[in-house]
């Protein structure tokens, strides 16, 4: 009630500014706003209408309140720094709150700093729920063969080089962790491809990404089992065939991703996961990569475990085996 006198008086002097009179009782702009405005309408019985929300210990019911909207918040993304969430309950709330305070709250909502994964501006949202949605359709939609078994696969390439990756990696407490690298532009890419109800995989090292390479990986795909219909779910590249291309190997289909949509293919993961192992390393030769990668998917090839643990049983897979 003290520092909302002070506000009143301050602003009936006519000398000082909204701006200033928030710097001087510590306040946001659009609290001490509030304040003026609740004393215009009622005078010095407006003041304490918001008994509760100042800068003391809020209530229970309050408390429950504002746990509930920065849960909600943090659902949408929409506070990047803590230094704005303790923006917004000055705001908002009228709260006054030290940093440790705004993580003990986050920790109550079970909040985590992370790394956000960036999604391309063009993105439709629409379309790929709709993929999602519709996916045991469009693989029915397909022409394929009747009585002929059929295999569903994720495809992708990942590019790697003699360019060091960095990663985080482990170290003790108050000792700065070196690592050595090197800025040496020399790539190598590896197809890979996952069947999403067989767990089995295959993967090819190449020199570059083309459609003429891109046929022979497909080529392999469809040796892999002759007696079987492939079809082969991938992104849009330049260096992808089309579903109505006349090129395409013999038994193999293909369906498209809706654009920039990489995360509804779980083959992204794996790239993430193996490019672990190379990071952090300097490496002399191409070889030397391949050999190293060639270990970390090793036990994607020997096992379908870890292949259905990346596709999961969400839609992907009940769709491909529903089909």
């Amino acid at each position: 009630m003290k520092e909302r006198c002070q506000a009143v008086l301050l602003a009936h002097g006519g000398q000082h500014t909204y701006e200033e009179i928030a710097q001087v009782l510590g306040r946001s702009r659009s609290v001490i706003q509030a304040w003026i405005a609740n004393f215009r309408a009622e005078g010095l019985a407006g003041l304490p209408s918001r008994q509760g929300q100042g800068g003391g210990r809020p209530t229970t019911m309050q408390k429950e309140q504002i746990q509930q909207e920065l849960l909600e918040g943090l659902k949408q993304g929409r506070w990047v720094t803590g230094p704005e969430i303790q923006r917004w309950l000055l705001d908002a709330h009228g709260l006054k709150r030290s940093m440790g305070s705004i993580y003990y709250w986050l920790g109550k909502c079970r909040g985590a700093l992370k790394v956000p994964r960036p999604v391309h501006i063009k993105k439709d949202v629409e379309a790929e729920a709709a993929f999602k949605a519709h996916f045991y359709d469009r693989l029915r939609e397909l022409d394929l063969p009747a009585g002929r078994r059929v295999r569903v696969w994720v495809q992708d390439e990942a590019r790697y080089g003699l360019h060091s990756i960095r990663r985080r990696c482990w170290g003790l407490r108050g000792v700065r962790v070196v690592k050595p690298a090197q800025q040496k532009y020399e790539w190598g890419y590896v197809y890979g491809a996952l069947d999403v109800v067989g767990g089995e995989t295959q993967f090819c090292f190449l020199p570059s990404v083309s459609l003429e390479l891109t046929r022979m990986f497909l080529e392999q795909i469809a040796a892999s089992d002759s007696d079987a219909e492939h079809v082969v779910i991938w992104d849009q590249a330049g260096f992808h065939y089309s579903p109505e291309d006349l090129r395409l190997p013999p038994g193999v289909h293909v369906l498209p991703l809706p654009p920039y949509s990489p995360e509804l293919n779980p083959i992204e993961k794996l790239w993430d996961v193996i490019k672990d192992g190379i990071a952090n390393r300097v490496f002399e030769t191409l070889d030397a990569i391949e050999q190293k990668l060639a270990e970390a998917l090793r036990p994607y090839w020997e096992s379908p475990e870890p292949v259905l643990s990346l596709v999961g049983d969400g839609w992907l897979h009940s769709g491909a085996n529903a089909s």
